[in-house]
């Protein structure tokens, strides 16, 4: 960790507290008051490295926390993916404290005793076996979908694996990260709320990165829109765009709009990036512009309906099991 013997010596000075002081306490919400998932680190045991960041500044581990039922993932934004050091975060003398919780999702700051920068701390629990997935480090495969194929195949699995997004809609509702919010529209039909995303730590603009979310729960993905949806995202494009300005002072020039495909929840989304920051530079077989969004289906009112879409898919991804039954990953 690189600290040297005089720092070493006056962190207990600094942390001479009660053991209290080093376990994560309540926070109140809009609802109710929330108790934290895991009081101290060292309740938490990994038992397995998933993998690293795209950007190679968080790790990813699976594990358990003592007391509770079910795997736990926890993500450490730190640059090691040495097992030894992460595990250092563990000590009974790392103080942490519970800044976020939504759903399954807690965000704490964890101080470790080495007397070294807070690091950011995501512990999610239970974690499903979508999200271990999602965390782990696999090999991925692209898939050219014809418009039959998604109706037979992908359209059926998203209506039988609809989620409890239940987080999605503590957002919309104004439950949870009410501090995280940029703007809204409040409308059932065109309605929709920007979030500055928890990846972001909303001081370090050139890593700017907000998802607007929309309000309407029948649209799972771009296949679901049409030339009716066109007011809801263009005003949507100019509000988000507008309040990113005004609030942040980062101009449109600056932003990469584009949806995903296949999304990561099928709850349709926007994301708004930073066209410096990395992890969310656009990926072919991923990343779909608004503005290209807005010109197909303006000249095909049915143009995502009749597409052929050109995605990659995680193996051990839910769909991917699907598309296997069907033969349609080549992996050789």
């Amino acid at each position: 960790m690189g600290v040297s013997p005089q720092e070493t010596e006056e962190v207990p000075a600094k942390r001479a507290k009660l053991d209290d002081d080093y376990h994560a306490q309540p926070i109140k919400t809009k609802e109710a008051q929330v108790e934290p998932v895991i009081k101290k680190m060292s309740e938490y045991k990994i038992t397995e490295l998933l993998g690293q960041g795209e950007d190679g500044k968080t790790v990813f581990t699976k594990g358990i926390i003592s007391g509770l039922e079910g795997p736990a993932v926890v993500l450490f934004e730190t640059n090691s993916i040495d097992l030894e050091k992460v595990k250092m975060f563990l000590s009974e003398q790392s103080a942490i404290k519970l800044t976020m919780n939504n759903d399954i999702f807690n965000i704490f700051q964890l101080d470790p005793p080495t007397g070294t920068n807070s690091i950011k701390t995501t512990v999610i629990h239970p974690a499903t076996p979508k999200l271990i997935n999602k965390f782990t480090m696999k090999p991925s495969y692209f898939v050219t979908e014809t418009a039959e194929m998604y109706e037979t195949i992908t359209r059926p699995y998203i209506l039988n694996h609809l989620e409890d997004h239940k987080w999605v809609y503590n957002i919309l509702e104004g439950k949870a990260e009410q501090d995280r919010f940029v703007t809204q529209v409040d409308d059932e039909k065109e309605g929709f709320v920007l979030v500055a995303d928890l990846k972001w730590d909303m001081t370090t603009m050139e890593n700017l990165y907000c998802l607007a979310i929309v309000q309407r729960r029948d649209l799972y993905s771009i296949r679901d829109l049409d030339q009716t949806h066109l007011p809801m995202l263009r005003q949507l494009q100019e509000t988000c765009l507008t309040a990113i300005k005004e609030k942040f002072g980062v101009p449109r020039s600056l932003l990469r709009v584009y949806f995903h495909y296949q999304p990561a929840y099928y709850h349709l989304h926007i994301h708004f990036a930073h066209i410096r920051y990395q992890a969310g530079a656009p990926v072919i077989g991923k990343s779909v512009a608004l503005n290209d969004v807005v010109q197909n289906i303006t000249l095909s009112n049915e143009y995502y309906k009749n597409a052929t879409m050109v995605y990659y898919i995680k193996d051990g991804h839910a769909l991917s099991t699907e598309l296997d039954k069907h033969n349609v990953i080549v992996r050789e």
